[in-house]
């Protein structure tokens, strides 16, 4: 039996939209800014000076976080302001914790004058925090992008809530081309 994962997986994997004609537009670049693990200020997961009986074995020492991705995005041209937009975005958090915590986004929404997004959609995290088994979660994003010259520069924020309360808030920026 196929498991949820694989089926996420191969979701991601095959998502990518058919470029046919010329009312599709691709963006693509890699991003980079940071992440903040929310409602674990006071669990046990955090060894810090504020929460000094955290477990001693566990890998994060702050609940922010450098991340870093790349981010794919399809655009089809709704002929006037407002734009179909698909996104597929892979990061890494924790780098400068020597922690990896992967994570990918598949979400669908809009475009508006081609610089407001706004999307929404399913996230999968491979790591889980509590160890709960809560490793698909629902990421709603926002972003403004801005041209220059053949690239665009892109300013998103990403709220993706938990089941238990928890949340991951992550701003970003990068290059597209």
């Amino acid at each position: 039996m196929i498991s949820k994962k694989a089926i996420c997986a191969m979701g991601l994997m095959f998502s990518t939209t058919s470029i046919a004609g010329t009312d599709w537009g691709t963006r693509k670049g890699m991003r980079f800014g940071y992440s903040y693990l929310g409602g674990l200020e006071d669990h046990q997961l955090l060894k810090t000076d504020a929460n000094p009986d955290g477990d001693p074995d566990a890998s994060l020492r702050t609940p922010g976080m450098f991340a870093m991705g790349f981010e794919l995005q399809q655009t089809r041209d709704g002929g006037s302001w407002l734009d179909m937009l698909f996104i597929q975005n892979v990061t890494i958090s924790g780098l400068d914790q020597s922690i990896a915590a992967p994570s990918a986004s598949l979400l669908v929404g809009f475009e508006i004058q081609d610089q407001l997004q706004l999307a929404i959609g399913p996230n999968l995290s491979a790591v889980d925090p509590e160890d709960t088994g809560n490793y698909f979660h629902l990421a709603t994003a926002a972003g403004y992008t801005v041209e220059a010259g053949d690239f665009s520069v892109p300013f998103h924020v990403v709220y993706i809530p938990d089941v238990l309360g928890n949340f991951r808030l992550a701003a970003t920026t990068g290059i597209n081309w």
